[in-house]
């Protein structure tokens, strides 16, 4: 498998440029919330798996790098690589499917873990400390659940048609290997290693669900829009238009 290298050096600088961006500091683990993986669904969408892989993969670990998140860089170079590739594959591989059931699996997931994690980890009485201020709230566990309801039936929100939760799918079983691997590195390496509990890997969970989320909300509209004008064409263009022939 070739790596196209005009895509990949565009992709790298894309995917870096959109993780430093918007940075919002995770406390708990160190680690922090962006919008990288809006860029790096829209490269899997567009390119192969290995460019994708090479750029995701590449671009996060400089960011982390850069602006302070070192410690980071070494596994954010394998999750981030390992989650491009199996996005842009999974898309190949299903990503044009006319069926809903993986759409509709995937969003389950999505929910059991975000209500469950929710209704553990962040219900009940918190307090949020924030310099010399803290501020105490209930949070009911019933909030969880519509949360997780409402992000369930994002991918038909977004695009109403098939392929398009297809698209949303593919991308979200992706975006578990990164939630999953944050979690692992964070849980056995990153945390003892900065004297923050285990545990507290666990909290990292819902905002890495989220920007896996935010990253399909963005890439595949940008998809679409760049197909519909005629910017890219992929096999699907090329089978519709055998089929008008």
């Amino acid at each position: 498998m070739k790596v196209n290298i005009v895509r990949f050096a565009v992709f790298t600088a894309l995917v870096y440029v959109f993780t430093v961006v918007v940075q919002f500091a995770q406390p708990f683990t160190g680690g922090y919330f962006n919008l990288g993986e809006a860029a790096i669904y829209v490269c899997a969408l567009i390119s192969d798996p290995l460019t994708t892989g090479l750029a995701g993969g590449i671009g996060s670990a400089l960011a982390d790098a850069t602006t302070g998140y070192g410690i980071f860089a070494p596994a954010t170079l394998l999750i981030k690589f390992t989650e491009g590739y199996v996005a842009s594959l999974l898309f190949k591989k299903m990503g044009r499917s006319n069926s809903s059931i993986a759409n509709w699996l995937v969003s389950l997931i999505y929910f059991v873990a975000i209500s469950a994690i929710g209704i553990k980890f962040f219900s009940g009485n918190l307090t949020l400390s924030l310099s010399s201020y803290s501020f105490s709230f209930n949070i009911p566990w019933e909030f969880w659940v519509l949360v997780g309801a409402i992000i369930m039936i994002i991918p038909f929100i977004i695009e109403r048609r098939t392929k398009a939760g297809a698209r949303y799918a593919s991308l979200l079983l992706a975006g578990m290997i990164m939630v999953t691997g944050y979690f692992l590195y964070e849980f056995f390496i990153s945390n003892p290693l900065t004297g923050r509990p285990s545990i507290a890997a666990v909290f990292e969970v819902p905002v890495n669900f989220g920007q896996a989320l935010v990253g399909a909300a963005v890439a595949i509209p940008v998809y679409s829009f760049l197909r519909k004008g005629g910017y890219i064409e992929d096999e699907e263009d090329k089978s519709e238009d055998k089929d008008k022939k």
